[in-house]
């Protein structure tokens, strides 16, 4: 992570905001897959916490297309943290692990994972800072949190104004902020995490054959010219604990297996 801090007390200092540019270029990562296959792979074979799955309401649920039952079919183990019990019962009958739960709490589900999938929820919450300390605290030393949110400088949200005819940029009506990419810089700072990787993946969707080597040459070709941010919806944060932490998780296992 970069320290802004000791650059400047100034959160405007050019050399300090040039400093945050270096770091997030360093981590960056432009990939040729699609978001869905990136979401899949974090979790493949993984042990899996998966907060705010019930996407809203139990119409968002098909065998196929619903999120958290493709990762279902990749993991070793997944486990739902949701705030809605209506959402907790429909899944729970399915046969899903759904835990009723406010993830920004500072309840402990009494369970630890080697990844934590934070699908486009931390827009939607009061605070964020307690949402990462929830999904940090049921994660084991050496796991992983994706955090996905909406890139609030994409062009489509302008041209939703323009289609929907209305005043203001509207973003949908149940978020709570916009979480820039320096938003979330400070974010995980606070939340004494690290960001370890901006994930970019060239596809929304999964192609095969030509459509697929068409959709990653025309984006890497726009890419050419266009900067990220005006290119791709969403954000894909990869996120870890701090080296300390995970050094100190390592000591101890090494002491508890010499005794």
């Amino acid at each position: 992570m970069f320290d802004w801090r000791k650059v400047s007390s100034d959160p405007t200092n050019r050399q300090a905001t040039l400093g945050l540019d270096a770091f997030l270029r360093s981590i960056t990562r432009i990939e040729e897959t699609s978001r869905l296959d990136m979401v899949l792979d974090f979790c493949r074979g993984q042990e899996v916490l998966d907060i705010g799955a019930g996407e809203h309401d139990v119409s968002f649920f098909s065998e196929e297309g619903w999120e958290h039952g493709r990762i279902a079919k990749v993991a070793k183990r997944v486990v739902a943290a949701e705030l809605m019990p209506e959402l907790c019962e429909h899944y729970n009958a399915k046969g899903f692990d759904f835990r009723q739960v406010d993830a920004t709490s500072d309840v402990d589900l009494g369970d630890r994972f080697d990844r934590v999938f934070i699908g486009d929820v931390i827009e939607h919450v009061n605070d964020p800072v307690a949402l990462l300390n929830f999904a940090k605290r049921h994660l084991r030393p050496s796991g992983r949190i994706l955090v996905t949110t909406p890139n609030p400088f994409a062009p489509r949200f302008r041209q939703h104004r323009r289609q929907r005819g209305t005043r203001y940029v509207m973003a949908n009506l149940e978020h709570t902020r916009w979480v820039s990419i320096s938003n979330m810089h400070e974010i995980v700072w606070r939340a004494d995490l690290e960001m370890v990787a901006l994930h970019w993946p060239l596809m929304k969707k999964p192609k095969q054959g030509l459509a697929r080597d068409w959709a990653i040459f025309s984006k890497k070709l726009l890419l050419s010219f266009a900067a990220l941010e005006d290119v791709f919806v969403e954000y894909a944060f990869e996120l870890a604990m701090p080296a300390e932490t995970r050094s100190a998780a390592r000591l101890d296992a090494e002491a508890a297996q010499a005794k």
